[in-house]
């Protein structure tokens, strides 16, 4: 299996390399998605907007222990894709199991920072008296059992690193299954009636239901990366790889959390529908951007393959691919985004208010949406290319250098609109400094794949 799968990123045609590594992974990126659909629905059906609310006050706290996962599950894929192509596998070993049991031990200790200050990291979200105890119900069980999630977003990472994506959709589908059929159970008046609370119960079994099944496979003999803890070697070098890839690229999901927290505090003053409608409308906009980054992380073990065993023309043909493909997959994506939004958003509430404001927010979305295909490919090569600091600056800078001027300017001038819109006008601004970026050592890639004709 190891050998038919790196034999696709060595000789495949590249539409074919990229389609075969990128489809799979789209779709692991929509079970991910259907995760967090499947809480707001059946929280939906409550027909309480505080509970609705709850659940996206939540989610910058619920962010950071998703990122300490992607720090090292976006730090590592590329690493271990270029020692898979360099063929050193005691490498891919050590770096999987370290990276592993390290995401771990941080979320541990993020654990108990968030019950030692419990109720101040709550005030510091947004809520007042008639969301404060939903949302604590709701991040408490998550951030308590919160290794299971890490453990997923990792082990499933690797598995796609070393070619085997059939087995990495499986175990999430397997989670997502479990998650969809035990949330009406745990929310629901007709079951435990748990409202947020059995929402969280439900994420957190259905994570620790794939990692069980992430594990049995890489018990499995013909598996190059590891979760033995016999093969936790620390290195300076396997750290320094891995993070200097992984935190700039998870620091982003950070900084989107306090972001996230900053436009909750800035729509309170317009109405307690405003919310839940972004809350809402948010989940129909992470649909697009996980589709598209979904499908361009496809992409990376192909181009960290190849560029491992220094094939700089195959990956030059993968960039240009994916730099088309994806940004013709964002103009499909535009459709749901104009013609579907109210349709969405009566499926997870009946109260107009919120219904009429999150059309708002996704027909303004819109507008960015034609160039985030090429942002997350800039992204991704700078990944594959292991320039660090030039994604640290597009990734935090989107979430912080951009971000805030134009949120407190759009909202101090425009008010509401303001805030609707200053999303899109982030994107649009962080897109082409992505080009700038990423342009010398694409240049640089192009001259070293013509020298090598």
């Amino acid at each position: 299996m190891q050998d038919k799968n790196l034999e696709l990123m060595k000789n495949a045609p590249i539409p074919k390399a990229v389609l075969s590594l990128a489809l799979p992974t789209v779709f692991s990126s929509i079970v991910i998605l259907i995760y967090n659909l499947a809480d707001t629905y059946f929280i939906g059906m409550l027909n309480d907007k505080f509970q609705l609310a709850a659940v996206s006050l939540a989610y910058p706290i619920f962010t950071v222990v998703q990122a300490i996962g992607n720090i090292f599950a976006i730090g590592g894929s590329p690493y271990i894709s270029r020692s898979l192509g360099a063929q050193e596998h005691d490498k891919v070993k050590r770096a999987s199991s370290v990276a592993v049991w390290t995401s771990v031990g941080i979320t541990l200790a993020l654990t108990a920072v968030y019950f030692m200050f419990n109720k101040p990291f709550l005030d510091m979200l947004g809520t007042d008296a008639n969301t404060f105890l939903p949302t604590k119900h709701y991040l408490d069980i998550c951030v308590l059992f919160g290794i299971f999630m890490t453990m997923q977003t990792v082990m499933q990472a690797f598995l796609r690193s070393e070619g085997k994506i059939k087995e990495s959709v499986i175990g999430m589908v397997i989670g997502t299954i479990t998650n969809i059929v035990l949330d009406p159970i745990f929310i629901l008046p007709w079951g435990l009636n748990m409202g947020t609370g059995g929402a969280a119960w439900a994420t957190i079994l259905g994570n620790a239901v794939s990692v069980v099944y992430f594990a049995i496979i890489y018990f499995k003999r013909n598996s190059f990366v590891s979760i033995r803890f016999r093969d936790f070697k620390p290195s300076k070098e396997i750290y320094s790889e891995i993070l200097r890839i992984g935190v700039p690229s998870s620091a982003g999901q950070i900084l989107m959390g306090a972001t996230n927290m900053v436009f909750n505090v800035l729509a309170v003053p317009y109405g307690d529908y405003v919310i839940p409608a972004y809350g809402v409308a948010g989940k129909m906009m992470y649909i697009s951007i996980i589709i598209v980054n979904g499908y361009t992380s496809g992409y990376l073990p192909l181009a960290g393959y190849n560029y491992g065993a220094k094939n700089m023309k195959r990956v030059r043909s993968a960039f240009k691919f994916m730099l088309i493909s994806s940004t013709a997959l964002c103009l499909v994506l535009l459709i749901p985004l104009l013609f579907l939004a109210r349709g969405f958003m009566g499926l997870f509430t009946p109260d107009p208010e919120v219904i009429d404001m999150g059309v708002r927010f996704l027909q303004m979305y819109a507008i960015c949406m034609p160039v985030l295909g090429m942002q997350s490919t800039f992204m991704s090569t700078l990944q594959v290319l292991g320039k660090a600091l030039r994604a640290m600056i597009i990734t935090i800078g989107r979430q912080t250098v951009i971000f805030y001027p134009l949120v407190y300017g759009l909202n101090h001038f425009f008010g509401l609109s303001g805030l609707v819109v200053s999303n899109s006008i982030a994107d649009i601004i962080n897109t082409l400094i992505s080009a700038l970026l990423v342009a010398a050592p694409l240049r640089q890639m192009m001259k070293e794949s013509k020298e090598a004709t």
